[in-house]
Order: C-alpha cells, then structure tokens, then sequence
C-alpha cells in the first residue's frame, strides 16, 4: 500500500461541461475525509466555496497528489508541470476519449476513495525533451512533453528536408511533412494517424515517425530510451515548427541544432487498475476488434 496523500490539489478544465457544479461539493467531499485541498487559480475563479485558487506552479509545490478534471488535453499539460516537482496525478474524464485519464466522472468518488486509503500504484511514464540550440543563443531552449515532440513545415501546402543523426550515426535525409519523436506513451496519439506502432507506455524507448515522407523507405522506427536524435533542417527549405504535445511551439530555422531525447524527469500517474492498457486498447480504440466490434475468434 502507498502512503496516502494528505492535501489533494485539484486542476481542471472549466469548459468541460459540468465542472462547475462539479467542483463545490467534491471539495467539500475531499474536506470531510480529512485532508486538505488546493484548486488551480483558473479552475476556481468565479465558483462560490471553492477558495480563491493559486497558481498550477505554486499548486504542485505545496500538494502530494492532483486530480486532472478534463481530457487529455488538460493532463498534459498538468503533466509538464507535475512532472518537474514530482507529483503523480489523477486523470478524471470529463467527456471525449480520454485515453489519459485513469477513470470517468460516475467513479470519481469511488476512485478518490481508493486514492485516500492508499490502494492504489504509481506508473511512471517517459517524457520527451526537446532542445534548440541557435549559432548566436547565449542560453538553448528546451521544453519537455509527455506525448511527443513534433517537426512540421511552419507553411502549409509545404515540405521540409533535415537530416538525421542518431547519437553519432548519419542516418539519411528525410524529406516530407515532418517527424514525429513519440514517448510510448504518445504512441497512440499523433504518430499512431501517421503510421506509427502502438508501444505499451511502461516501455523506455522514443517513437521516430516520418510524417507523409517523399520514399517509402522511411519508416517509422522504435529507439533505444538512453539514444539522442539530432536534427537539421536543410538550407533553402521554409522555417519549420517544434511543436510539444501539441502545445507549446517554437520556430526553428537551418542554423539551429535540434536535440530530441528522452527527459530527465518522468510524469507519475496514479493507478487503479494495473495491467489494463491492453483493455484500454480494446475499448477506447477498437483494438482488434472485428467490425461489428466482437473479437475475431467470437
């Protein structure tokens, strides 16, 4: 059994459809099982009895746990955030696939239940970390993301050529609408509609997959957790854009060196059902599932 948190922080996002009326009484539920309880700054403005909110940096400082109202979108980018304080985080589905989220909103108190009386396990999930570094910067930029970081054509109805490294090894150029650098746990998300394969999330290893390359002798490539990819954009082609899980952007142009690797720091979820991406596959993406949505061997 893990040790239970003592103050719960709450983030979320306050266009989802009934997290309003949600947020007044599940605070007061966290307050009479005894513990105490934070609210983002965004989260909270406006709703009576909730509190006046703080900031989500100053929130995962002062919390042992977050509960993620929202979808995917919301917990990635609570993830970027807990990660760097070490704080594992809850995901509550508010409506969409949620392929994030650990449980949906009819078994949030349930699920909280278990949360507070320490029966549940935490999975840590790679990150990916991507750095800029320009001829003239005096500092390189770097951001991480839990899904992926992507390189696309800044202009649409346009390609872009880079070339390629991995640790030392020239690998080739690659021309086409970009690549994708996927944390498994971002393996079925972008880079799954570009082809990519689905790789379970516990796995350490990053996901290079070419979007919509010129030759078909691109293809998508699982590498080593320790390896670096290193890119260049060829001169004469159009600026390009380092998207982090879908984001954060950055402009980068043919002088700027582009490190992608895998983070220092991991994102911790809370689990209530160990072993269930399989089952997870299954129901939320149709998994091998025949047409009518039966197995192939029913």
């Amino acid at each position: 059994m893990i040790r239970p948190p003592r103050h719960l922080g709450i983030v979320g996002n306050r266009e989802k459809e009934g997290v309003r009326a949600l947020l007044p009484p599940l605070v007061q539920w966290v307050k009479q099982h005894g513990r105490r309880v934070s609210l983002e700054r965004g989260l909270a403005s406006g709703i009576r009895g909730v509190g006046a909110g703080v900031s989500l940096d100053a929130l995962v400082g002062r919390c042992d746990a977050l509960l993620v109202l929202g979808g995917d979108g919301t917990m990635l980018a609570t993830a970027r955030a807990a990660s760097a304080a070490g704080v594992p985080i809850l995901g509550v589905n508010l409506g969409g696939l949620g392929f994030l989220t650990e449980t949906a909103q009819e078994s949030l108190y349930p699920a909280l239940s278990r949360v507070l009386q320490g029966r549940f396990e935490l999975e840590r999930r790679t990150m990916v970390e991507a750095t800029v570094r320009g001829p003239r910067a005096k500092k390189a930029w770097s951001e991480v993301g839990l899904n992926d970081a992507v390189i696309h054509p800044s202009e649409r109805s346009r390609v872009i050529a880079m070339d390629l490294r991995i640790g030392t090894k020239e690998i080739g150029t690659l021309v086409g609408d970009g690549l994708i650098v996927a944390t498994p746990t971002g393996s079925t998300a972008y880079s799954l509609s570009a082809g990519g394969p689905i790789v379970r999330p516990t796995v350490e290893a990053l996901l290079a997959t070419p979007i919509s390359p010129h030759t078909v002798t691109w293809r998508p490539l699982v590498v080593g957790g320790g390896e670096t990819i290193r890119l260049r954009l060829r001169s004469g082609h159009p600026r390009a854009s380092l998207t982090i899980d879908g984001q954060i952007a950055r402009t980068v142009t043919p002088s700027d060196e582009i490190t992608i690797r895998r983070a220092r720091r991991a994102t911790s979820l809370i689990v209530l059902e160990p072993d269930s991406f399989y089952e997870v596959l299954r129901t939320k993406l149709a998994w091998a599932m025949s047409p009518r949505g039966r197995l192939p061997d029913q």
